[in-house]
């Protein structure tokens, strides 16, 4: 996935080849229709879930399996002198030692962030256990098999390597830092107007740098691969978020046709982006069940999810902006660093700097340094999380500065075009959503002067922030399969993340055909239906119902088709509409699809459809839109945070599934809470090695850190998207960092810009008690 420099607008570069377009000026007309759509529905798959029905990947237990478990490197940099696994090989229960002197050939295929491969699941190109080189600290030198799970632990501990270390780049610095051929979501340089002269001849400038520090996914589900060979055919059961990718790019490195593999991954828990690369455990786990000729079953622990898949790079943001008296914008610089490695992924920490307000003048510029650290990784709202974080607070500074409400600056620089491409937005409601989360809120109440309010001995504060993210239809593919009994079974190659994906698409397929929900069954997460890409990038409601509607054309015309001599006989596909269970005209003339296919003799008739992107957003800007609006307490004494009120308002263009909706929301803005208070991944960077690698080292939100979440929708329909919906995923992560850290400076007067806010950073000298501004 790219975006072009026209603003969030879908880059054909990657797509236009194998995309279709809608025609000009269609609107989905469920877009306006009430319905199952927008109505407050229980998860269908909330009672298998938590009564243990759901099996996921490590639940997979078939005959003869052998447990896998893979032995990190312990230098950041070098090569393998000598793998030492004869005590490993005596131990009990030990099936076979795989190294690099004994792995089964794997071809190198290009990683998925670079978009060199557009739909291959790798998350990196190197090598890994077909080489004796070590690329970084964690890295898979060897994987011991077992008869059990403890077994293989045990024998793991026994494998003795040897390396010769060579001197190795840890460090994020402006040495050797350069820009990159495009990043996540963005371009990587963008200038529009002149910046110098817009600061120069600004009536007030806030200039500062922010930090954020390496983040790491801890979805509840570990991540777990399992490998079964039948002759040359695979069947792979894997954690992943997508299936195709993982099936195209297992096909490729083991030399297989296409049809000769098969991954399933119908249910996950949890992603957040980690899961979306096929990370080097996937191929190990399939070259160590050839090699044993038996299926083999690979968890990561948690330490190892540290030191074997990748997490949101560290970023450093260095802020410009300029304002004239009134407080419009003259100038937005905003110089971005974040590491990368050889497999070049560079996050747009640029991106709402380039596309949140109106500014004749923004230069952006978004620059990495090579690393030997494992590749980092898409992390909800890559990119855009941590660089609004540097944004919002510069412009809540500004604010204070111009002696401007927060709130009032940024509507007065709310932009009727994006501002970088000048193009219309299919839908910006973000006004609106302001003004709904400020009401909703009280921010009129709150007080003029930061340090004027107090609950005892703690200062209490209240922050906003701006959210933006990008919208965007992706390539997919569902089979739909109506039978004689009147039920409809939709396929997919995607999967459910644990957002309520089945439960959304099961209400609009629903609306859509005209049957009730309970007469359909969705199915997903298998790769063999159709070329699908992920789930990800906040795109799986809009991308599969566009495949949906497709589907739903192509089925009335087939049933046209079989229907002839009956009611329908003549009729075009713009003459009927999918209503009460079957086809009728506006008059009342047609037949329910039982009776269609009882007439025609058949058992079934099946349809494939694809998505399409909307033309028009070819031509336009989309995205998506939010505030968030925090109040914060802050003990005088100890400079613990606490969050004890939040409102988020946010245009998702019309809500499909409002209560998954309300729940992906709230769990975005707890996740943000986490960025902002707590979260920080350690890096000992003589060695390469991550030293709070689990949760125990890790202090992360838990019930009592999390405040009463009021989320509200502007739920206006975009009339260029299907449903006239966009996708809201990872949007409600965005800026939550920022409001918390403004809502602490209005409660102490004191300015932080380094994440996470720890207490010991509020109890410097001068940190609470009003000295220290900034």
């Amino acid at each position: 996935m790219t975006f072009t420099s026209r603003g969030f607008a879908l880059g054909t570069r990657v797509l236009g080849k194998v995309a279709r377009f809608l025609p000009d000026g269609r609107h989905d007309p469920l877009s306006t229709e009430s319905g199952e759509i927008g109505r407050h529905v229980n998860r269908l798959d909330g009672p298998a879930k938590v009564s243990g029905g759901i099996r996921y990947t490590a639940d997979h237990v078939p005959d003869r399996l052998a447990y896998a478990v893979a032995v990190p490197s312990t230098i950041a940099k070098g090569r393998i002198v000598a793998v030492d696994s004869a005590r490993a090989l005596s131990a009990p229960g030990v099936v076979l030692v795989m190294t690099h002197e004994n792995a089964p050939p794997m071809k190198r295929t290009g990683a998925y962030a670079t978009l060199k491969a557009p739909v291959g699941a790798a998350a990196m190109s190197l090598p890994i256990l077909n080489t004796d080189r070590v690329y970084w600290n964690g890295q898979p030198v060897a994987v011991v098999v077992a008869e059990t799970q403890e077994q293989a632990e045990h024998a793991a501990r026994l494998v003795n390597v040897r390396y010769e270390p060579e001197p190795a780049v840890l460090a994020m610095s402006d040495e050797a830092a350069y820009t990159p051929a495009h990043s996540v979501l963005e371009e990587s340089k963008t200038v529009v107007g002149d910046v110098r002269a817009g600061l120069a001849g600004a009536a007030v400038t806030v200039r500062a740098v922010y930090t954020t520090p390496p983040e790491y996914h801890n979805a509840l589900e570990l991540h777990a691969t399992m490998a079964t060979w039948d002759g040359d055919d695979l069947t792979v059961h894997d954690s992943s978020q997508y299936p195709y990718g993982v099936k195209e790019m297992l096909a490729k490195k083991f030399g297989l046709p296409l049809a000769r593999v098969h991954v399933l991954a119908p249910y996950i828990g949890g992603g957040f982006g980690g899961k979306t690369p096929a990370w080097p455990h996937v191929a190990l786990t399939v070259a160590a069940a050839k090699l044993a000729g038996r299926p083999v079953k690979l968890v990561l622990s948690r330490a190892h999810t540290y030191w074997m898949t990748g997490g949101r790079a560290p970023t450093r943001s260095r802020i410009a902006l300029g304002a004239d008296e009134r407080g419009r914008l003259t100038a937005i610089v905003h110089d971005a660093l974040a590491t990368c490695t050889t497999d070049e992924f560079a996050e747009a920490a640029i991106a709402a700097s380039r596309h949140l307000y109106a500014c004749p003048s923004i230069a952006a510029h978004q620059r990495v340094i090579r690393v030997d650290q494992i590749q980092n990784a898409f992390f909800r709202g890559p990119g855009v999380t941590p660089g609004s974080f540097a944004l919002e607070s510069a412009m809540d500074e500004l604010a204070w500065e111009l002696g401007i409400d927060p709130l009032e600056l940024r509507l007065r620089n709310e932009p009727d075009r994006d501002p970088i491409s000048g193009r219309p937005f299919t839908s910006r409601h973000l006004r609106e959503a302001y003004l709904l989360g400020a009401d909703a809120f009280g921010w009129q109440d709150r007080a003029p002067l930061p340090r004027a309010t107090r609950d005892g001995h703690r200062l209490v504060g209240q922050g906003m922030a701006a959210a933006i993210n990008p919208d965007a239809v992706l390539i997919a593919a569902v089979r739909l399969r109506l039978s004689a009994d009147g039920t409809i079974t939709i396929h997919s190659s995607t999967n459910e993340l644990g957002a309520g994906t089945s439960t959304a698409q099961t209400q609009a397929a629903a609306q859509r055909l005209g049957v009730p929900m309970d007469r359909i069954r969705f199915l997903q997460g298998d790769s063999d239906v159709a070329k699908t890409r992920i789930p990800g990038a906040s795109a799986a409601t809009t991308t599969l119902a566009s495949a949906i509607w497709n589907a739903r054309d192509r089925l009335v015309r087939e049933l046209l088709t079989i229907g002839e001599g009956g009611p329908l006989a003549g009729l075009r596909p713009d003459e009927v509409e999918t209503r009460d269970e079957g086809l009728f005209t506006r008059d009342g003339r047609g037949q329910t699809y039982r009776r269609l296919l009882e007439r025609a003799g058949r058992d079934h008739v099946e349809v494939t459809g694809k998505s399409a992107v909307p033309y028009q957003t070819v031509k336009r800007t989309t995205g998506t839109y939010g505030a968030h609006f925090a109040e914060v307490q802050v003990d005088e004494d100890t400079g613990e945070v606490r969050v004890t009120r939040w409102t988020g308002a946010f245009d998702g263009g019309r809500i499909v599934s409002p209560k998954q909706a309300i729940s992906q929301m709230r769990g975005g803005i707890i996740q943000g809470i986490g960025m902002a208070l707590m979260e920080e991944t350690l890096l000992d960077e003589r060695s390469g090695r991550i030293v709070n690698a689990g949760l125990a080292d890790q202090h992360i939100p838990t019930h009592a850190d999390v405040p009463p979440i009021d989320v509200r929708f502007v739920d206006r329909p975009d009339p260029q998207t299907p449903l006239g919906a966009k996708g809201i995923g990872e949007l409600g992560i965005v800026g939550v960092a920022a409001a918390i850290a403004n809502a602490i400076y209005h409660a102490t007067g004191r300015r932080v810009r380094a994440l996470p806010i720890t207490p010991d950073t509020l109890l410097t000298p001068g940190a609470i008690d009003g000295r220290s501004r900034h």
